[in-house]
């Protein structure tokens, strides 16, 4: 996919002021931090539902409204999320996400209450989606020779806070403790990271207010291919996370549920930097070979999805990086908000398809 590539070299530097090596190693664990923080809070919630059934009388749509809400919220809220990158900077962008992701943590399990457990997911769901579109333009402001590895090392950290969440919310949080305590704990560490931030990040003219546009440009062929590339993938992940139980359920295959959502998580850790053609391609061939292909062979299958479809997520973050500064955060609010717009209505496109083509029956 070709960029038109940001030149950096009229760009005077100074040098004398510049953050030190110890410091841009602390900053670079710090993203890894923002990013697992950003989905331990998100993935935290399945292992609670059985619990929340009981205790607060949730349906099964509202539950599962409460595990779409912050797909959706990162949607909604990307492009606003980009408008406040360009005003207050990214830096400050992210300290606002960080704060409202403890604030919705903590508060949304204060309260034996449906009405507060919806209406702080929706704080905290905001909070991502100010946090999200900062990161690339905090990986040129302050890594601008090594954007690659910066967005690699930040991606890192969202799905190892996923796997994170996923695996410890239920024996380590929710059953000693019950479930006000296994969503509320949560915030802690991101309250932890967010003090760090603001102490250890450095405060470079780079990642400060840019004024420039914040709207989308409708009419960039170049915007709308990110945008459709991010949508690509969350389509492929997201969908197959959301059916691989209830199809495999249907072809009589329910000791692979758990193995066959395992690999799919703990495949997108390989994330290797293959060609895009490639990542596409063999998102086309897994989720054809999970349809067509026998139920014993589902877990290469999704492993297959999990790994191609995480690879291009993660080289779709560094893309807007590659752009003009004043470019960055529009072109990420739009990118994400096509991607986790594509998350948010995947699901459904794959229960549609099901309904109609009768596959699994």
């Amino acid at each position: 996919m070709a960029l038109k590539r940001h030149s950096r070299g009229a760009t005077p530097r100074r040098r004398s002021r510049g953050p030190t090596a110890p410091r841009l190693v602390l900053t670079l664990l710090l993203l890894w931090l923002v990013g697992v923080n950003l989905r331990t809070v998100i993935l935290g919630v399945p292992p609670t539902l059985p619990v929340l059934h009981r205790v607060l009388n949730l349906s099964y749509s509202a539950a599962g409204l409460l595990t779409s809400l912050p797909v959706f919220l990162m949607a909604a809220g990307a492009i606003p999320g980009a408008y406040l990158v360009s005003r207050v900077g990214a830096r400050r962008a992210v300290a606002v996400g960080l704060a409202l992701v403890a604030l919705g943590a903590a508060l949304r399990g204060a309260l034996p209450s449906a009405l507060s457990l919806f209406a702080f997911t929706v704080v905290l769901g905001l909070g991502i989606a100010v946090a999200q579109p900062a990161m690339p333009s905090l990986a040129q402001a302050w890594f601008p020779l090594r954007i690659g590895r910066a967005i690699a090392i930040y991606s890192n950290g969202l799905l190892v806070g996923e796997v994170i969440a996923a695996s410890i919310t239920l024996p380590l949080l929710l059953a000693p403790f019950g479930w006000q305590v296994a969503l509320t704990a949560w915030a802690a560490p991101a309250a932890i990271v967010l003090a760090l931030w603001l102490i250890i990040t450095p405060a470079s003219e780079g990642a400060a207010a840019t004024a420039g546009a914040w709207l989308p440009d409708w009419r960039s062929g170049q915007m709308l291919r990110v945008g459709l590339l991010m949508g690509g993938a969350s389509l492929v992940y997201f969908g197959m996370n959301s059916w691989i139980p209830d199809t495999l359920d249907a072809r009589q295959a329910h000791a692979l549920i758990p193995l066959t959502l395992g690999t799919l998580n703990a495949m997108q850790m390989l994330g290797r930097r293959w060609p895009y053609v490639v990542a596409g391609l063999g998102s086309v061939v897994a989720v054809t070979g999970y349809v067509l292909a026998p139920a014993s062979t589902a877990p290469f299958w999704a492993g297959m999805a999990g790994a191609t479809s995480s690879l291009a997520f993660i080289l779709n973050l560094g893309l807007p990086a590659l752009l003009s500064p004043s470019e960055v955060a529009r072109t990420s609010g739009f990118m994400f908000t096509v991607g986790y717009g594509a998350a948010f209505f995947g699901p459904a496109l794959g229960g549609f398809a099901w309904d109609w083509s009768g596959q699994f029956r």
